[in-house]
């Protein structure tokens, strides 16, 4: 196991996307890559892997480059900014791999719960050590930017533990300028050993010429007797943020008043928050995860997920009262769409397996039969929509359909050319879906959202997009293109190597 830790005197300096370009290009290059982020801080929003756990985006981000699956192991704590009215200095929600404990201020955090975390993060440390090749640790500590703290970054001491040993880079943001100052103030507090871990330099937002750079590296080589391993210019074309969900492109769409409102009821036993990792990519778009002892409100749609256990999770809606509040909403012009066993529930009653008959929210004139949980996956197919664009080609995997007693007559309609898949209702205000994966496909869910932007009085967004995956791959792979460019790989992997 080799790890590539990378480290710098300031704040949002570049070292999340630098170890998400880092991890891509070695993935490709044939390495088992894991990244580790032992303990992160964030403002924004957090990637919700299920219902129960949730890292920060940056982390998943490192994950998808690294092309293995987001887990609360890469991530083991986070705390998230919370700013209550009540209180004027900050406080952090603290979560334990992925799990909320409570409210904590960031000192209260390292007097109190710092050495009871420190375990933990030894624990997942080790067994990625098992797992992998490469390890990409994307550092933390607020201490580590403030010249009145002691050099006892936990990160130095975390990192000494690795057999053999960690190669760090030393980060430096050059967009404010003032980057060789952080650098030599930084170097004065490290101390001997600890220099040790650093084996080069990188500058990130570098925007000078060639003697410049010259320059700036015989100062670097001279008094930090370290290389400069490459300058990063500016990702010029490319709007990207790894601290927050994929943006397809910038737009000027952003006010509040502008913004969809779509909600997604976060059922007990719903778990696959990927199958909305589309929408939350969208900028135009405002999605929330609803549970259901909230009230429902009024938002431009709701979305039905699937869920392991249909029937228990039915019961919680009714005794919430949603069976009404969803015909309320439906009734003031409101959007529902559910999504496989979700869009069952949509019905107006469930046959149960032992032949029996159980009211269901009561907002499609069918009955509805849920069918057994099963582990086998149908291969994903090519499908031509009818709405809310005829003729558009898009994939998913189709899901088992379980309305009984569709008919034409009713007024609803085919979604798609292959029956059984989906319908809709005359006022296109109930679409029930049985296919994992619609939301990937880019043009389809522009043309969706359109119908509900469209109910507001609201612009269409552009529908000629890639489809989510292809765009967060395209994405990855321009990050990995961009450091290969610039940064001397090769003097990496032979330290990483010795």
């Amino acid at each position: 196991m080799r790890a590539i830790a990378i480290f710098s005197p300031s704040r949002r300096s570049g070292k999340s996307w630098l170890t998400i370009a880092l991890g891509r290009s070695l993935a490709r290059s044939g390495w088992r890559v894991a990244p580790f982020q032992s303990q992160t801080e964030i403002t924004q929003e957090s990637y919700r892997i299920n219902s129960l756990a949730e890292i920060s985006q940056s982390a998943a981000w490192q994950a998808w480059a690294a092309q293995i699956p987001p887990t609360t192991g890469l991530n083991p704590v986070l705390l998230k900014a919370h700013h209550p009215a009540d209180q004027s200095q900050a406080s952090f929600q603290l979560l334990i791999q992925g799990r909320g404990i409570g409210t904590v201020s960031r000192t209260d955090y390292y007097q109190n719960y710092y050495e009871i975390t420190r375990p933990l993060i030894r624990e997942c440390l080790g067994q990625l050590q098992q797992d992998y090749d490469i390890l990409l640790c994307d550092t933390y500590r607020h201490g580590l930017y403030y010249p009145i703290d002691a050099d006892s970054d936990q990160n130095f001491e975390l990192l000494k533990n690795l057999q053999p040993s960690t190669v760090g880079i030393l980060l430096l943001d050059c967009k404010n300028e003032g980057e060789l100052n952080q650098l030599w103030g930084l170097w004065q507090r490290l101390s001997p050993e600890n220099r040790q871990l650093i084996r080069g330099i990188v500058l990130n937002q570098w925007q000078g010429d060639r003697p410049a750079a010259d320059q700036v590296t015989q100062w670097i080589t001279a008094q930090i007797q370290r290389p400069v391993l490459g300058y990063l210019p500016p990702l010029r074309d490319l709007a990207f943020s790894p601290s927050s969900a994929l943006t397809f492109q910038k737009t000027d769409e952003n006010l509040p008043q502008n913004k969809l409102r779509v909600q997604v009821l976060t059922l007990p036993h719903f778990q696959d928050y990927l199958e909305f990792d589309p929408l939350r990519s969208e900028p135009s778009l405002q999605l929330e995860f609803i549970d259901p002892t909230e009230p429902l409100g009024y938002p431009d749609a709701v979305i039905i997920p699937p869920t392991n256990q249909a029937i228990a999770d039915l019961e919680q809606l009714q005794k919430y009262s949603y069976p009404q509040q969803l015909q309320d909403y439906l009734q003031a012009g409101g959007t529902i769409l559910g999504i496989g066993n979700g869009a069952t529930l949509c019905s107006q009653n469930l046959r149960l397996p032992n032949g029996k008959r159980q009211r269901a929210l009561g907002l499609m004139p069918f009955e509805g039969q849920i069918q057994e949980a099963t582990n086998v996956f149908l291969p994903q197919e090519e499908i031509i929509s009818l709405f809310p664009w005829p003729t558009l080609l898009l994939k998913g995997r189709p899901l088992p359909w379980e309305l009984l007693n569709y008919n034409l007559k009713s007024g609803y309609r085919q979604l798609f050319k292959t029956n059984n898949l989906g319908i809709i209702n005359q006022n296109q205000s109930i679409w029930a879906i049985y296919l994992q994966g619609l939301f990937n496909n880019g043009p389809w869910r522009r043309f969706w959202l359109n119908t509900l932007r469209h109910k507001r009085g609201l612009t269409s967004l552009p529908t000629g997009i890639a489809d989510f995956h292809e765009c967060r791959e395209m994405i990855l792979e321009t990050l990995a293109n961009h450091i290969e460019q610039y940064l001397d790989l090769d003097f990496l992997l032979t330290e990483v190597k010795k």
